[in-house]
C-alpha cells in the first residue's frame, strides 16, 4: 500500500520532545487506516535530534531528511513537501503545542475532496490556548487581527494543517517567514477549507523559537501577501466541521480514539 499523508515536522533541537512525538502522531493514525510517513525535516540540531529520529525510523514511518544548517522553518517544510509521497500533505510543530488526535479527520475531510485545506483552529468555537503567558496571547491575536481583511480563516497563522497535494505543487510561497500556513492559505491553490478546533498547549521542553527577528519577518510577509490579494482577490469559502459532520464525509474504523472536535 503506498503512502497516502506525509506529515512534515521542522525540527532543531527538539531530541526531548521527538519520541513523544513519533509515539503520539503514531497512535492517532495508525487505528484510522490512514497510510502516512512522517517526514523530520531537522536543521542540523546539535542535540542530536537527527539521529534519534533515525533510531526512531527502524520501529515507525519516519523519514529523515537533516540539513546543513538552521535555515529556517519555511524552507523545511518546503523540503519536506518536495520528499513527500504522498497525495495529502500535512505540517505540525514538533513541541507537543498542536493536537494529533485531530489529524485522522483533517487527513479524511481534505481526502474526500470536499474541501481542499483542513486548518488546525485555536480560534473557532471548541478551540483554545492552554497555557500560554498573556503578551503571547495578545500578539497572536494581533497577528490575527492584521490579516483577517485578507484571509477568511479564522486562525490564519496556524502552522497545522492538511492540504491536498494539488493546493501547493506548483504554487510559488515565499518562504519569507516561520508563517508558511499562512502562505499556503493565501496562495494555494484550493476554493473551499475547514477549520477543526482543538486546544494549543505551549511547549513543555526546549525553548520557543518566537522572537522580535520572527514578528519583523511576519509584517514584511503580511505586507507582500497584502500585495497579493489585491491583486488578485482569490474566492475562498468555508465548509464548516457541522456540514462536514451531516454529510458523513468522516469514516474512522470503529476502534479509532475520538479527538476532541
Amino acid at each position: 500500500m503506498g503512502v497516502e499523508f506525509s506529515l512534515v515536522v521542522p525540527t532543531y533541537k527538539e531530541r526531548d520532545n521527538i519520541d513523544k512525538l513519533v509515539s503520539d502522531t503514531h497512535k492517532a493514525l495508525a487505528p484510522s487506516g490512514i497510510s502516512y510517513e512522517l517526514i523530520i525535516v531537522d536543521d542540523n540540531s546539535p542535540d542530536g535530534t537527527a539521529e534519534r529520529a533515525r533510531e526512531l525510523a527502524k520501529d515507525f514511518p519516519v523519514v529523515v531528511h537533516q540539513r546543513a544548517g538552521k535555515l529556517g522553518l519555511a524552507t523545511a517544510v518546503m523540503e519536506g513537501w518536495e520528499k513527500a509521497r504522498g497525495s495529502i500533505l500535512g505540517v505540525m510543530d514538533a513541541d507537543g503545542s498542536h493536537d494529533e488526535r485531530i489529524l485522522p479527520y483533517m487527513v479524511q475531510f481534505v481526502k474526500s475532496e470536499r474541501v481542499q485545506l483542513a486548518v488546525g483552529s485555536r480560534y473557532i468555537p471548541g478551540g483554545g490556548i492552554g497555557n500560554w503567558p498573556l503578551k503571547r496571547e495578545i500578539i497572536s491575536r494581533v497577528a490575527v487581527m492584521m490579516a483577517r481583511p485578507i484571509c477568511p480563516v479564522a486562525d490564519l497563522t496556524s502552522g497545522f494543517f492538511v492540504c491536498h497535494r494539488n493546493v501547493v505543487e506548483g504554487v510559488y510561497l515565499n518562504p519569507i517567514g516561520f508563517k508558511i500556513g499562512l502562505e499556503v492559505m493565501m496562495r494555494g491553490r484550493y476554493q473551499t477549507f475547514t477549520e477543526v478546533p482543538y486546544t494549543f498547549h505551549d511547549r513543555d521542553k526546549g525553548q520557543s523559537k518566537l522572537g522580535s527577528k520572527e514578528v519583523f519577518a511576519y509584517l514584511k510577509q503580511l505586507g507582500q501577501l497584502l500585495g497579493y490579494w489585491i491583486a488578485n482577490r482569490p474566492k475562498r469559502r468555508r465548509v464548516t466541521m457541522k456540514e462536514l459532520e451531516q454529510e458523513q464525509v468522516i469514516a474512522l474504523s470503529p476502534d479509532q480514539e475520538p479527538a476532541r472536535i
